[in-house]
């Protein structure tokens, strides 16, 4: 099986996992402490066969295989500030007073805490995964099972298409607002879900009237239809919510322009070619009506905000609502912190939502819809909500050199 990534790093490194396609790596070269049922999306066991909860949910006491080196790999991102899921595991006290045996002291109480041990953080680098490792570059990555081999090979965002096209991979991605045309010119080989991620900007040093402003005029439905390709795509909210941008906060936002300083606001995007593409939608919007953007490529200093793609570590609806809180400093951390001790959600998500966007700190814009091209000959090809595939469940027909 040929699959086309975009952006990965290597070596691979389960602590500095990123972007999707590093997950991906991640996940078919390394076993983590839990797993995720793709049928229940519940917890399963991984290298952890059991766990209990104690002190009100508090301390997480798992049975493993391996305790030891989960334990330090959960070490190391608790420790490492630049690994995207350190704040899932700062300030926890790890401990494995037997070799089968992990335990977890937590600041907070957090009644779903095991899904953060099916995150890619989650695995030990020391121990094999569901492929092994047969060689690796830069620019490319054989792994094999005891029925697949695996072939990643690096491309350009458009490049991955045209080597698709051209039956040199069984799997590419679209880019975004490519997926209609491409579904119009390839039909079924084209398939798409919505995942639980969001894109968005953060306003971090504008007073609130003019946050509030920018909130209310951002054009969520051209972006959705544009670039996610999806109307109801259209993002007002990080958990799933009715509440939508009225005729008459807009039409009150642009009144507020008028009496507003005009002042230059300097937004960070990644280097990112779909990102890129999404912000400069947004900018000419936001400049046709007044307002003041302008688009600076990231990283660079004296930033006013942030123009971005949240991805949810693991899928629950409590996943970006805790990223935003415990690692941004966005919305209230103490109803965050109440979700996620909570068994009944859907209260406290709620009030952390409408205190968010009280605050206008965070500008949800659209949910990311991911778009692949899949080769008919692969069987068993799934992509969960997080946007990740189990090569352990694919079976690939006999080799062709067309899609």
């Amino acid at each position: 099986m040929r699959v086309a990534l975009t952006d990965f790093r290597w070596p691979v490194d389960p602590a500095l996992a990123r972007t999707r396609d590093d997950t991906t790596l991640v996940r078919t070269l390394y076993p983590t402490a839990l797993r995720i049922d793709p049928a229940t999306g519940n917890p399963v066991p991984g290298l952890c066969s059991g766990w209990a909860a104690a002190d009100s949910f508090r301390t997480w006491r798992f049975t493993c295989r391996n305790a030891p080196a989960i334990g330090a790999a959960l070490r190391r991102v608790g420790h490492l500030r630049a690994a995207p899921l350190h704040w899932l595991f700062a300030g926890v006290r790890i401990s494995t007073p037997r070799s089968n045996v992990l335990v977890l002291r937590l600041p907070f109480a957090w009644r779903r805490f095991p899904y953060a041990l099916t995150t890619p953080a989650a695995a030990p680098r020391s121990l094999p995964g569901p492929f092994r490792l047969v060689s690796g570059s830069a620019d490319q990555i054989t792994v094999r099972s005891a029925s697949l081999t695996v072939l990643f090979r690096r491309y350009t965002t458009r490049g991955a298409g045209r080597a698709f096209e051209r039956g040199e991979v069984d799997e590419a991605s679209v880019p975004e607002g490519d997926i209609a045309a491409t579904r119009a010119r390839l039909g079924d080989v084209v398939r798409s879900r919505t995942l639980l991620a969001v894109d968005g900007v953060v306003l971090r040093r504008l007073m609130p009237a003019l946050r509030r402003v920018y909130w209310n005029t951002t054009n969520r439905n051209d972006y959705a239809d544009l670039i996610a390709e999806s109307r109801g795509a259209a993002a007002t909210s990080v958990v799933a919510s009715a509440q939508k941008v009225t005729a008459r906060d807009y039409r009150g936002a642009l009144q507020a322009i008028q009496t507003l300083p005009r002042v230059r606001v300097r937004i960070g995007v990644p280097a990112d070619a779909d990102l890129r593409a999404g912000a400069r939608l947004i900018y000419g919007d936001w400049r046709d009506i007044g307002l003041g953007p302008e688009l600076v490529t990231e990283p660079a200093r004296a930033l006013d905000g942030s123009f971005g793609l949240w991805a949810a570590a693991y899928p629950q609806a409590e996943a970006l609502p805790a990223e935003l809180a415990l690692r941004d400093g966005l919305g209230a951390r103490d109803l965050a912190l109440r979700a996620l001790a909570a068994n009944d959600q859907r209260g406290p998500l709620a009030r952390f939502d409408a205190d968010l966007r009280a605050s206008a700190r965070f500008v949800p814009i659209a949910w990311v819809v991911d778009a692949r091209l899949v080769s008919p000959r692969l069987r068993g090809w799934r992509e969960d909500a997080l946007g990740d595939v189990d090569y352990g469940a694919v079976r690939s027909l006999a080799s062709s050199r067309r899609p």
